[in-house]
């Protein structure tokens, strides 16, 4: 389960986040991802467990 959701270190802004959970993150190219105002994280749990596995930085955290 997810409860929290946060950004920590740099992001490359590769956009591999949106395409696993879509449903959490918004994404510009200047400003890299950002957690959608009123975003269910326990909802897209398991996108965003992808997401941050396969963030080539590991800018993504959660617990």
């Amino acid at each position: 389960m997810v409860k929290e959701l946060w950004f920590e270190g740099n992001c490359i802004r590769c956009s591999m986040c949106i395409e696993e959970a879509h449903g959490v993150f918004d994404f510009t190219a200047e400003a890299g991802p950002k957690v959608k105002d009123g975003a269910d994280v326990a909802l897209y749990a398991e996108g965003i467990k992808r997401a941050v596995s396969m963030c080539p930085t590991q800018y993504i955290k959660y617990r």
